[in-house]
């Protein structure tokens, strides 16, 4: 097995310089780490701390052993490097300065420690090393005449390649556990507790909305940062990026992995993170990814079910089958409307807000006797009339336009439909961003909307003007002509009738109308256009 540690030359060849090291890459972990007080209480080695001791001094990671002579062998380090040296250029030192920019250029690249050999060039550690190691914070030991550089390579690879078997045991142990939680009933959740325990931090599912679906562990919810989470993962997906690593100041972040497939985004899957993961913990990571993205296809699945089952029991209802319906609702529904109920149609603009699909989403899933549906493909809901002010609140919320039937029982929920589709009506007409309540003066029709509007009135007016003229100036009846002969639907034998006219005169007349008003009467649309005109300047026939 290959271990990352750096060429070296035997130290009894006598301390002879190595060559550098294989360099990595910046912020990647390729290969596990030993904390440096694991390589200095090797007490066959005797190495003994004489500087730059401090509390966590001990916790150093050590991923590096190299060999150097060089008098500036910083460009040829890698972070989290234990550098050995005989000293021999210590002597060109001739200040605090010089070993002090010595041992700074160490510690901008990032080196552990310092280990330095006496016995060869020097009976001690020169005092200006010792000093600057003191000063600057880098840990300093000795390394005896009789213990060869060697001794403490192959010591630093046996706790490596150690650290290595530990963290693969770990890792297996950790998926094996995690996909047998996946087992449980509740797969997702027991995985995502299972791997929270494992890793030692927070682990947490998101749909595609960002909303929380399964979090761990519990004890660490009061201080989880949901809002970041969810901002961040739908960051993610709208970005359309697979996976992104999250980092503060403070080095603490979270990983965040899509899942489901492109196109097809199930939601995120979050991950605390403490610096960056391993190999053992990447896999791990990997593991939960796929397995949460099984359970949430299973549980779109299921949903999908449950939306045909549920438009199922609207058309049941509908068709009078109520107690059909009530039987199937007991796999859709958590608990079938009782009562009173109100039916809520609304329209789905292009551009919608996502977050209203989500707090409709809470609404449905937390509120026993309501349900979602779809009819005609246009989508309602059906609720006890103890939620209506929930539903009003969500789409004023969101400034969309919805109808809202009158409260009747289940058995005139087709009549409760056809409420709230006229109440949809007007507020779609009447550009309404807030939900309508129907009221019976819906059914008065288009006329009645018209009605309602001065424009509509003056148009009609002037529509009209010229036959209007024509009867005020020479005392004719064209207008009442008109009028019966559109109210017996071009019928010129029955408006005649009515009108006790003969029907070549009434006939004459509705010519007449139609020169002065340049119209096709023959037309559909015109006869509807001047019946309306009609009716809104109130000359309705008799």
């Amino acid at each position: 097995m290959a271990l990352p540690i750096g060429d070296v030359m035997e130290k009894s060849a006598r301390h002879a310089p190595a060559a550098p090291p294989l360099l990595s890459s910046p912020g990647v972990v390729q290969a596990p780490t030993i904390e440096l007080g694991e390589l200095l209480h090797q007490y066959q080695l005797e190495l003994s701390l004489i500087a730059g001791a401090s509390r966590a001094a001990s916790t150093r990671p050590v991923q590096w052993v190299h060999v150097s002579e060089l008098e500036d062998p910083a460009p040829f380090l890698t972070p989290r490097t234990v550098l050995l040296t005989t000293g021999a250029r210590f002597g060109s030192m001739q200040s605090d300065q010089d070993a002090g920019d010595y041992i700074q250029r160490l510690v901008d690249a990032g080196v552990t420690a310092l280990g330095v050999a006496v016995g060869l060039h020097w009976d001690r550690v020169p005092a200006l090393v010792v000093s600057a190691c003191d000063r600057l914070g880098l840990p300093l030991f000795r390394v005896p005449y009789d213990t060869a550089f060697i001794e403490i390579v192959q010591t630093a690879a046996r706790l490596l390649e150690a650290k290595a078997r530990d963290r693969d045991i770990w890792s297996l142990e950790s998926q094996r556990a995690v996909a047998n939680a996946s087992l449980h009933r509740d797969g997702l959740g027991a995985a995502v507790r299972e791997a929270a325990s494992r890793l030692g931090h927070w682990v947490c599912v998101t749909d595609r909305f960002g909303r929380v679906v399964e979090f761990a562990p519990e004890r660490e919810r009061p201080e989880f940062p949901v809002d970041w989470v969810r901002r961040e993962a739908r960051r993610l997906i709208e970005r359309g990026v697979s996976a992104g690593r999250i980092e503060t100041e403070s080095g603490t972040g979270m990983q965040l992995q899509s899942l489901g497939r492109q196109g097809h985004v199930l939601g995120v899957l979050a991950i605390e993170e403490r610096g960056v993961p391993d190999s053992a913990e990447r896999a791990l990571h990997g593991l939960v990814a796929a397995l949460a993205t099984v359970q949430l296809e299973h549980r779109s699945g299921i949903r999908s079910a449950q939306a045909v089952l549920r438009d199922a029991i609207v058309e049941l209802l509908l068709s009078g089958q109520l107690p059909l319906a009530e039987r199937l609702s007991a796999g859709a529904l958590a608990r079938f409307p009782q009562g009173p109920i109100v039916v809520v149609r609304y329209g789905v603009p292009d551009h919608l807000d996502p977050t209203f699909a989500e707090d409709l989403q809470s609404l449905d899933a937390g509120s026993p006797g309501l349900f979602t549906a779809t009819t005609d493909a246009n989508p309602l809901i059906v609720a006890e009339s103890r939620h209506l002010p929930a539903i009003r609140r969500l789409f004023t919320s969101h400034d969309l336009p919805a109808g809202i039937s009158d409260r009747v029982g289940l058995a005139q929920f087709g009549d409760a439909l056809i409420q709230a589709e006229l109440a949809l009506d007007r507020a779609t007409s009447s550009s309404v961003h807030a939900p309508v309540e129907y009221a019976p003066a819906m059914h008065e029709g288009v006329i009645h909307l018209l009605d309602a509007h001065p424009e509509a009135r003056r148009r009609a007016e002037l529509l009209l003007a010229p036959m209007r003229h024509h009867d005020d100036r020479h005392h004719d009846h064209i207008e009442e002509a008109l009028t019966a002969w559109l109210s017996h639907h071009g019928q010129t034998s029955a408006a005649s009738t009515h009108l006790g006219l003969h029907r070549h005169t009434l006939k004459a007349r509705v010519q007449t109308a139609s020169q002065l008003l340049q119209l096709d009467l023959d037309s559909p649309d015109t006869r509807a256009e001047l019946w309306a005109a009609l009716r809104l300047t109130a000359r309705t026939p008799d």
